[in-house]
């Protein structure tokens, strides 16, 4: 079956990695010679634990990443509202950690052979039901059986064959992320919620720190905002374990982005499907973008290998993710409307229902993919 992967970021290169497993050779090509730096830290949950370890590479994250044995969840002031036991919640799946993002690619790329990669770009491509011509940049045309766009947010795949396909929307907040030294002396996952605003740090090895740091903001307001904006004038009014680490932010590698969401009606047309944020992406709230990307990757090599028909296989794999992403998408949604919630009631619920509510969120996703 000729295969082609648009992407190498996490989810094209999973997806590499499941396809070859399953005794594909699928090429892949990327766009950008950088797509392994960047991005600063991830949270992975234990569902995205357990797809790394059905990628075969369990024993090497776990050498190269942090253990999250609990979630700290504090108002504004630092005060602790409630702490959730993570390392209960997903014992019979896998432990939580967290990593670089460099790591994980990382870990996905040396798996495979150094020249697998191929930087080249797409322009045009022709898809039909019996097959997929691909045009490329320096004018060779290819034909394949199947071309999986997991090209990112702004995907090239997604515009070429889908070209009726909703545009991501801004959801209402910029955030900013980057790694430092970890001078706060935080040992696990901890978060401050104001009205307005958040603080996210966890470690991710024995002495770096990923803080993530997010503000609402209009969208005719976006761009007085930039990865260059001093960040602690803008949470003055927070304090506790993290407040620290704005002050070193002006020497951090700062990553700034606007966090959007994008839900399509279908993820495949004849011979195309879209994998990752490409179809899906949502903001960080359930920290599942990784963990979705990874999951895409195995069960659409799942059903490309039960089957030598691409589009049976694609509307299997389609039918076995829908709900688990549209799950994603409504937890999120419902975390974010809490969090913008007053004061008192937010932190009242956190205080005495968050476990409850974090364990409502998250159950389908200890249920095999």
């Amino acid at each position: 079956m000729r295969i082609l992967i648009v992407g190498a970021g996490i989810a094209g290169l999973a997806a590499h990695r499941a396809l070859s497993l399953r005794g594909f050779n699928p090429s892949l090509i990327e766009r950008n010679a950088f797509a392994g730096a960047g991005g600063a830290g991830l949270f992975l949950p234990g569902n995205a634990v357990r797809a790394i370890g059905q990628l075969g590479l369990l024993d090497a994250l776990l050498a190269d990443s942090h253990p999250v044995t609990c979630q700290r969840f504090c108002d504004e002031n630092g005060r602790l509202l409630n702490t959730v036991d993570t390392d209960d919640f997903w014992r019979d799946v896998a432990p939580c950690r967290s990593t670089k993002r460099s790591t994980l690619w990382g870990l996905l790329k040396g798996s495979m052979a150094n020249d697998v990669v191929q930087y080249r770009q797409i322009v045009n491509a022709e898809n039909d039901y019996g097959g997929c011509q691909v045009f490329f940049e320096d004018g060779e045309v290819a034909e394949y059986d199947l071309v999986i766009g997991a090209d990112g947010v702004n995907s090239t795949i997604r515009d070429i064959a889908f070209p009726q396909a909703p545009s991501p929307v801004y959801v209402g907040n910029v955030c900013w992320r980057f790694l430092l030294p970890n001078v706060c002396g935080i040992e696990d996952w901890t978060v401050m919620l104001a009205a307005n605003r958040s603080l996210l740090g966890k470690p991710v090895s024995s002495s770096e720190l990923y803080v993530y740091a997010d503000l609402s903001v209009p969208k005719k307001n976006v761009e007085y905002y930039s990865s260059s904006t001093k960040l602690e004038p803008l949470f003055a009014d927070m304090a506790g374990p993290l407040s620290s680490a704005l002050r070193h932010s002006i020497d951090a590698d700062v990553h700034f982005g606007e966090l959007v969401r994008l839900r399509m009606t279908t993820s495949h047309r004849n011979r195309v499907v879209l994998i990752g944020d490409a179809a899906h992406a949502s903001p960080p709230s359930m920290a599942q973008g990784a963990g979705m990307a990874l999951e895409d990757a195995i069960v659409l090599a799942d059903e490309l290998a039960r089957t030598k028909d691409v589009v049976t296989a694609l509307g299997r794999y389609e039918a076995r993710r829908e709900q688990r992403v549209d799950w994603v998408h409504r937890q999120g949604i419902v975390r974010d409307k809490m969090r913008r919630l007053p004061q008192p009631v937010r932190n009242a619920l956190l205080r005495f229902a968050g476990t409850s509510l974090y364990n409502r969120a998250y159950r389908l996703l200890q249920e095999p993919i």
